[in-house]
């Protein structure tokens, strides 16, 4: 599977977050999913296909930087990782 663009990752992270948010309040009752790197994995892999593992996927995103615009700097750190795989 091909890797995909900054800019896709970027769009499926947000679309991602959007669709997590919506799962903690309908499903979760408004608690925090402690495993949200996971959904988020799960999410972008089955949205832009498999350019790595589940795991290792979920994995970077936990490492990412936590800055304003989340979605884009964790695209950026996990291309890099990526890169080095």
């Amino acid at each position: 599977m091909s890797t995909p663009t900054q800019d896709q990752l970027e769009e499926a992270l947000a679309a991602a977050g959007s669709a997590h948010h919506e799962y903690e309040q309908a499903i979760l009752d408004g608690k925090r999913d402690e495993l949200w790197s996971g959904f988020y994995a799960a999410y972008v892999l089955g949205r832009l296909g498999d350019f790595a593992a589940a795991s290792t996927l979920s994995r970077w995103l936990e490492a990412a930087p936590n800055e304003a615009n989340w979605a884009a700097a964790a695209s950026s750190y996990v291309l890099s990782r990526v890169e080095h795989q």
